[in-house]
């Protein structure tokens, strides 16, 4: 339970002190991907390895249409998760909570490439392609602004409707249902981000 709490702990420092008592949906899944990431760093594995996974996963699904396309996204946001967990686990972070410079720029570098990836693995699966194009101009915009912005003033705690774990079950749901209308949904997602983050105190 302690070890529990610690991991929680260390990533709400590590994402603007948000408080995973306020979703019970978030917090169980920072529970799950602790779990699962115990064995990880039993062996050992690099987090940044955990990472390198996750970007070749959306890789395969942006170079392959059809239902496989949508589990390779999911596998995607499981290694998304799992790589912090693991560098938690392995304590590659300070002891004020926060990653290397050299795991924090991995992460982010990997976010945005595998963000152009979830648009592509969309326009493959069928979506229109300057709708898909759009997806991947206004969730990039997005988290342009959104890193500026923590820069300048801080964004401690504020959760917009474009988070990447949203747009990410989007993105699953679009491939496997509606591509054109998923990639839609998150270039309005993303939109809608930016006014919040524009409008934020």
């Amino acid at each position: 339970m302690t070890e529990n709490r610690d991991a929680l702990r260390q990533w709400s420092q590590l994402h603007d002190d948000y408080d995973v008592d306020r979703s019970r949906l978030v917090r169980g899944w920072l529970l799950m991907v602790n779990r699962l990431a115990v064995p990880l760093v039993r062996w050992k594995v690099p987090p940044d390895a955990v990472t390198a996974a996750g970007v070749a996963a959306a890789a395969a699904a942006a170079l392959r249409a059809g239902p496989g396309s949508a589990l390779l996204v999911a596998t995607t946001g499981l290694c998304d998760g799992l790589d912090g967990a693991v560098a938690i686990g392995r304590q590659r972070s300070s002891a004020h909570g926060t990653l290397s410079a050299h795991g924090t720029l991995v992460d982010h570098a990997a976010d945005r490439v595998t963000d152009v990836l979830f648009a592509a693995a969309l326009w493959r699966a069928g979506a229109a392609k300057r709708v898909a194009a759009a997806d991947a101009v206004t969730v990039l915009g997005y988290e342009l602004m959104r890193s500026l912005a923590r820069r300048r003033r801080g964004t401690s705690g504020l959760v917009t409707v474009g988070e990447r774990p949203i747009r990410l079950a989007v993105t699953v749901i679009g491939i496997a249902a509606a591509p054109t209308a998923g990639a839609a949904t998150v270039a309005a997602l993303s939109a809608a981000a930016l006014i919040q983050l524009a409008t934020a105190g």
